[in-house]
This record gives structure tokens, C-alpha cells and sequence, in this order.
């Protein structure tokens, strides 16, 4: 017997749940549809994916697929959205026709602005929702914080690095530049290698002060300094020939007096 009821129980369970939410979605698609074209009609029953369809889907998401805290409060979150969302929804549909029948007041323009606003408003808070449950994974919360931890760390050492720039710049300028002078030292420590100093000498002997060089004589056959010996035809004179040769005539020599 108490296997029966309980069987019961669960029957009146769907009955009664399927049975209001089926009213509930269809005032909210007879409302809806009143704002979309004739021939649109059918766009319809896809807003009650924000209204009665998303309340359903989320709370299935929340028992069988959210995973982490961000996940499940996501989805509990959107649950009970939707239901706002469906509650209010057919309240106005309810007002709205009963106003047409002469029941109840009309709902004014601006009610039902306000109204439409509100429901593009439900649509857009489930699209927001389905992307933070999908950044809510725990594989892109771990991707995430590994990331957020390898810029600080990244960004830290930078900043270390900037502060040491300068030290590290005064202990490495004196071995720079003590190797650039030796560099220039050995490509340019001289003249010849800076290209300045190399003349065209001329081998002739310089006259100066425009005199001749005084012309030398000697006994022997080779020249001094290992030069060439005089030529052939150029006779060789002894001193006192020489000295002869001196005085201009050469026929007397120097003491005897002429006759």
C-alpha cells in the first residue's frame, strides 16, 4: 500500500507540476506572440527557452552537469531568473487580455513597453548566462589562475630587471670600453695603419744650398764604401799630381822660380 501512494504521489507530482507550467508557458507564448508579425508567429516558442524552457534546462544543467561552485551557482541562479521571468510574463498576459474583455483596466502603452523590455532583458541574462557557466570549467578556472600567476611572476621579474638595469650597467661599462680601446689600439695604434706618414722617398742625393759636393780623389782602385771602382779611362793621380793640378797650369811646380 505504501508502494501505491508513493507511485501516486508522483503521478499528482507531474500532474500538477506539467499541468501549471504548460498554462504558465502557454500565456507567456500568447503574449509574446502579440509583439512578433503574422507571419513570425513561430519565433514565438523560442522565447519560452527564457521563461518556462530555461528554468527546466538549467535546473536539469544544475543536477546532472555543473560542476565547481561557479557552475552550480550559475545554474541555481538562472532557475530561479526563469521563473521570475515566467511568473511575471503571464501575469501580464493575464492583465493584458482580461483588459481587452473589459474586466480589468488596459494596460497603457508604456506597461507594455515596459513589459517587452523586461523579457529582451530575460533573453539576454540566459545568453550571459550560458558563457559564464562554460568560463566557470574547472579546466578554464585552471587555465585561468596558471596564467594570472606566469604574468605576475613575469611581470615582477621585469620590474626587478628595470631596477638592475643600471647596476649592471656601471659594472659592465669599464670592461666594455677597457675592450673597445684594445680593440682600436691594435686597428689603428700606428701611422702606417691610420694611413698617414707614408711619403715617396727620392733616392738621388739633395743638393743644399745649391753647391755641388766637393769631388774626392783616390790612389786606389776601388771607390770607399764597397762602390764601384772609377772608370777605365779615367786616369789616377798621385798626391803631388794632384796638387799640381791645383795651381791652374800644372808646368811648374810650387817654389821655382821662373827664368
Amino acid at each position: 500500500m505504501k508502494a501505491l501512494f508513493k507511485f501516486v504521489a508522483l503521478i499528482a507530482f507531474f500532474i500538477i507540476g506539467g499541468g501549471l507550467l504548460v498554462y504558465a508557458a502557454s500565456r507567456s507564448l500568447d503574449f509574446v506572440q502579440t509583439t512578433l508579425p503574422t507571419n513570425d508567429q513561430v519565433l514565438g516558442y523560442f522565447a519560452l527557452l527564457a521563461t518556462s524552457g530555461g528554468m527546466i534546462g538549467w535546473l536539469l544543467v544544475f543536477l546532472y552537469r555543473a560542476d565547481g561552485i561557479i557552475q552550480r551557482g550559475t545554474a541555481l541562479i538562472m532557475v530561479l531568473v526563469d521563473f521570475a521571468g515566467e511568473a511575471a510574463l503571464f501575469t501580464m498576459d493575464t492583465l493584458y487580455r482580461s483588459g481587452e474583455k473589459g474586466l480589468v483596466g488596459q494596460m497603457t502603452p508604456d506597461e507594455i513597453r515596459t513589459v517587452i523590455l523586461g523579457m529582451s532583458a530575460l533573453i539576454a541574462l540566459n545568453i550571459f548566462a550560458t558563457i559564464v557557466f562554460e568560463l566557470g570549467r574547472m579546466e578554464v578556472l585552471k587555465e585561468i589562475a596558471e596564467g594570472a600567476a606566469r604574468d605576475m611572476v613575469m611581470f615582477k621579474a621585469l620590474s626587478q630587471i628595470e631596477k638592475d638595469s643600471e647596476t649592471v650597467a656601471e659594472e659592465m661599462v669599464p670592461q666594455i670600453v677597457g675592450q673597445w680601446r684594445g680593440n682600436f689600439r691594435s686597428a689603428y695604434g700606428s701611422a702606417d695603419k691610420l694611413g698617414i706618414g707614408q711619403y715617396q722617398t727620392n733616392d738621388k742625393p739633395r743638393l743644399t744650398d745649391g753647391k755641388k759636393p766637393a769631388r774626392t780623389f783616390s790612389i786606389w782602385p776601388f771607390r770607399k764604401n764597397g762602390k764601384s771602382p772609377a772608370p777605365a779611362n779615367e786616369p789616377v793621380l798621385a798626391p803631388v799630381d794632384a796638387h799640381l793640378s791645383g795651381n791652374g797650369n800644372g808646368s811648374k811646380a810650387q817654389g821655382e822660380n821662373p827664368t
